[in-house]
């Protein structure tokens, strides 16, 4: 197998942070009941300094989206429901069904295991377009391309941007040089998600079969119960490769050095959410394990799958997915990160992806990723640039 990551962030500085008050979903709920008739900024700026004990589901964000009418606080919602999205749910969102016995979850796991390896690969070419909306803890400097990190503190709005991505013979190419972007500079802060409509969930199942996978819970999907299972993967067994690679800053403005300074295969765990009838996975949640000394300390992905039609048929393909790291920080102006050392603060970078507008492709469509050459049919497609494509692609992410 190739790399299953790649991780750039970017330089920073450390200012003061705030505590945020812990809620659960339902006083959350309470909470948005109490903005009516607020402004739409005072609204976002007490959600932004909320955090969550527990899962909001994308159920609920959607349906609680739909209530406000400002940009801000909708935009505010998302960061708080995606920084909970490693949680449990809460307790009122998980059904009272019995616990299978060890053959019945043996039976669920094989079926899983069976979907990735024979259903996945059989999903057409297609593309779809792919929505990037940025959070970072930090502000934007006037004159800047990119945000300087608030250290420790809450999350803020970077950017939105759209662009298209191709699913062809298990490869993903996305279109950057067709991006849309709200803001009048794409930011070289945040994560791209890779391999999300396949190669990532035959990577993690492949590692997760040679570690450990135990029974979790029920849980309630959007057509039935889930069977959710909990995986850790060792280091020795892993594939997941996280690379820290430097950002240097000239006069404000951030440039890319091209070879990574900080590279370490790491262990994993997180959860597996399966249709128990199918085998089909409608959740995956990975959390890197990585040590307090490096200076990258998360490295987490999720993604949710949800039925789409695509040339008349219905396929279970990638619906959202949230991707969080978090590093040390440097000096602004540094010339470079030293990735030998993890003191001082952390800076937590969040992407928040939405993939809609399905549509088969044909043959005669081609979609290149930057000045990459087009794919030959027998090698796979080059990744974004600035990414290290892996095999199953990687949760992770350049940007």
């Amino acid at each position: 197998m190739r790399k299953l990551a790649s991780l750039l962030l970017l330089a920073a500085i450390a200012l003061p942070a705030s505590a945020a008050t812990r809620v659960r979903v339902e006083q959350l709920e309470q909470a948005l009941a109490a903005t009516h008739g607020k402004p739409d900024a005072i609204v976002a700026n007490e959600l932004f300094d909320m955090e969550l004990t527990e899962r909001l589901s994308t159920v609920r964000l959607e349906r609680w989206e739909a209530r406000f009418p400002g940009q801000m606080a909708r935009q505010a919602l998302v960061a708080l429901a995606d920084t909970s999205v490693f949680l449990d749910p809460p307790a009122t969102e998980i059904p009272a069904i019995a616990r299978p016995n060890p053959d019945a979850q043996s039976k669920i796991v094989s079926l899983a295991a069976l979907y990735v390896a024979h259903t996945v690969p059989k999903l057409p070419s297609f593309f779809a377009t792919q929505r990037t909306t940025r959070f970072h803890d930090g502000f934007k400097p006037p004159g800047n391309i990119d945000p300087v990190a608030n250290a420790n503190s809450r999350l803020h709005f970077v950017e939105s941007s759209s662009t298209t991505v191709l699913y062809r013979s298990g490869r993903e190419v996305v279109d950057e040089e067709g991006t849309k972007d709200d803001r009048d500079a794409p930011s070289a802060n945040g994560l791209n998600a890779w391999g999300v409509f396949g190669p990532l969930l035959g990577a993690v199942m492949t590692d997760a079969l040679h570690g450990k996978v135990i029974w979790s819970h029920w849980e309630q999907g959007a057509s039935g119960p889930m069977a959710v299972f909990r995986y850790a993967v060792p280091e020795e067994k892993s594939h997941y490769v996280v690379t820290f690679c430097c950002v240097a800053s000239d006069r404000g403005n951030f440039k890319r050095i091209p070879s990574p300074l900080f590279e370490k295969v790491a262990g994993y765990h997180g959860e597996i959410a399966v249709d128990p009838s199918t085998g089909a996975i409608l959740r995956l949640a990975l959390q890197a394990d990585l040590q307090p000394a490096y200076p990258i300390v998360r490295a987490d992905v999720m993604v949710e799958y949800g039925p789409v039609k695509i040339g008349g048929e219905t396929y279970l393909c990638p619906a959202k997915s949230v991707s969080i790291t978090q590093s040390a920080v440097a000096a602004v102006n540094a010339p470079w990160i030293d990735t030998g050392t993890a003191s001082g603060p952390k800076t937590t970078a969040l992407n928040d992806v939405v993939f809609n507008n399905y549509h088969l492709s044909r043959g005669e469509m081609r979609i290149l990723s930057g000045n990459s050459a087009e794919p030959d049919g027998n090698s796979p497609a080059s990744p974004p640039a600035g990414t290290n494509p892996s095999t199953p692609s990687p949760p992770p992410a350049d940007r």
